[in-house]
């Protein structure tokens, strides 16, 4: 009876002679002789070299992908750092010319502002105390000329009161007065002007540092375009103005009781420019319907900016 081969051996000679890189090995001569345990013993050691090596070179390559692609990921990763950083920069420059422009035009408006009050201003004044001196002339003489007067002194002073208010706008705010004080009159004048009745609430936090004239320059001038977004398209009957202002941010809401969003209103208000000139400024501008109707605008900016060259 044949003697029977341990199962270990019996299947490591198995996969020794199927495999094509042993099967095509003759034996040696001194090997023919050997016994069955240890040829077969040899076979799966060789066997189990050749897959070794085969696992080495695997490894080896898998290596050497994943060395591949740790240096393509880097490589990625610092070309994602060079974009965000040059976007930062090119934001940062953005900024600046916005603030750069935003001081140009006030500075242009303040031009405009002081030569409209002293050279149209002044010669209105003068023209209307002529106009006057002549009504007094005729009052007993001419009535005809006298009304005629009085018409032409009424339609003179309109002209000044235009003249003075286009000054004020042109100026948001006049030199010595504070954020809170011009917005105050301008709420005061925009609502008796278009008949809607106002609130205004002001907070101050005691700590608060003297503010950034730019800065309550571009509050103002969401003011100015937030009221007039609202004379325009909102139908409202009460405006209701907050502004608080601590010792890190100044928060200006105007809030109204008209219709709401619309998207005709929002394309055409001049949103974007407001978001533009408050991101400049390091805040934020948010537009959203009241709770009770209407629109709410509220503009955020820090209290105190660093200095940035322009």
């Amino acid at each position: 009876m044949a003697k029977r081969l341990p199962r270990r051996l019996a299947i490591g000679a198995a996969f020794a002679a199927s495999t094509p890189a042993f099967a095509s090995v003759p034996l040696p001569l001194p090997m023919r002789g050997t016994a069955p345990e240890l040829l077969a013993a040899a076979m799966v050691t060789l066997a189990a070299l050749a897959m070794a090596v085969l696992l080495s070179r695997r490894t080896q390559a898998a290596e050497e992908r994943s060395r591949s692609l740790e240096q393509q990921l880097q490589a990625e990763r610092r070309a994602h750092a060079d974009v965000e950083n040059a976007l930062a920069g090119s934001h940062e420059v953005l900024c600046r010319l916005v603030r750069k422009q935003e001081g140009v035009r006030d500075s242009e408006r303040n031009r405009i502002a002081r030569d409209l009050h002293d050279e149209l201003g002044h010669r209105l004044l003068s023209l209307r105390v002529e106009l006057a001196l002549q009504q007094a002339a005729v009052r007993g003489t001419s009535p005809a000329a006298h009304d005629k007067l009085s018409v032409a002194i009424a339609n003179l002073d309109a002209a000044i009161r235009a003249v003075r208010a286009i000054v004020a706008g042109l100026r948001p705010i006049a030199p010595g007065d504070t954020l809170r004080q011009a917005a105050e009159r301008h709420l005061a004048d925009f609502a008796r002007l278009h008949g809607l009745d106002y609130r205004f609430d002001a907070g101050v936090d005691p700590a608060r540092q003297p503010g950034d004239r730019e800065a309550d320059a571009v509050l103002f001038r969401a003011l100015q375009e937030s009221l007039s977004n609202i004379a325009h398209h909102a139908h409202a009957t009460t405006v209701c103005v907050t502004l608080v202002e601590s010792a890190s941010e100044i928060m200006l809401k105007v809030e109204d009781d008209g219709v709401g969003l619309a998207v005709p209103v929002v394309r055409g208000c001049g949103l974007d420019g407001m978001r533009e000139r408050a991101e400049a400024f390091g805040g934020t501008m948010r537009v959203a319907n009241g709770r009770r109707g209407g629109t709410v605008v509220c503009v955020t900016l820090p209290a105190r900016r660093e200095a940035i060259p322009v």
